[in-house]
């Protein structure tokens, strides 16, 4: 059995006069290496093709006016993402005020599908459990270890496409929050100088900050040393 896997960019969907659809499909020079003559073997066979998009697409709210985000995020010391509360939302809270109404635009972002789905193996991406009726970060998990979508919806009972679709929904939930989180891993992957790494760099701003004259007396003794070494 001929068998390739190749991660290509999906350039069109073309309706033919027949009826039929073509896909095309577009990769890199170095994409099919090894792979070519596989791929040759294939041609005029049906194939089993199934196409997941590398990255996660989801909308964030910005305010119309500021053009910054409704919502806000803030990591702990364990990698725990939480929501901030807007300063003038809490007052108003604290006041037992009504919302102030703000014009509002949607923006579309994108984020990898590798960094999300490390955020919800990480477990703690937040389950939503009263948006989502079924374990979704556990759908995935299973998904990524190598189960498929079908024989994880007949346990559930559903369709295929439904799974589908509520794993693609909950992806861009918390895609903004795993965008966070990786911010937050980075910066704890950063190499931390060391105390002599610190004295170094400092020695060297102090000896940098010797003012020129001292500079040009120094110099004019060293010569002088030399011409009494030579007499």
């Amino acid at each position: 059995m001929s068998y390739a896997e190749f991660n290509p960019v999906v350039k069109k969907v073309n309706l033919k006069a027949d009826g039929k659809k073509e896909i095309v499909l577009e990769i890199g020079d170095s994409g099919l290496d090894g792979k070519l003559d596989t791929l040759a073997k294939m041609i005029g066979c049906m194939v089993q093709c199934a196409i997941e998009s590398q990255v996660v697409n989801y909308n964030v709210t910005l305010n119309a006016q500021t053009n910054e985000p409704l919502k806000t995020y803030k990591v702990d010391n364990k990698g725990v993402v939480s929501e901030v509360e807007p300063a003038a939302e809490q007052i108003e809270a604290d006041l037992g005020l009504p919302k102030e109404k703000v014009k509002t635009v949607e923006e579309k972002q994108e984020i990898e599908l590798s960094v999300v789905d490390e955020f919800i193996s990480s477990s703690l991406a937040p389950q939503f459990e009263t948006e989502f009726a079924y374990d979704i970060p556990q759908v995935i998990k299973r998904k990524n270890d190598g189960e498929t979508y079908m024989k994880i919806a007949n346990e559930l009972n559903i369709s295929s496409g439904t799974i589908v679709d509520l794993v693609d929904q909950y992806r861009a939930k918390v895609a903004p929050l795993a965008e966070k989180w990786k911010e937050w891993k980075d910066s704890q992957d950063e190499p931390v100088e060391s105390p002599t790494e610190v004295k170094k760099e400092v020695k060297e701003e102090v000896d940098l900050s010797v003012p020129e004259e001292v500079l040009e007396e120094k110099i004019e003794e060293s010569d002088e040393d030399k011409e009494s070494g030579a007499a």
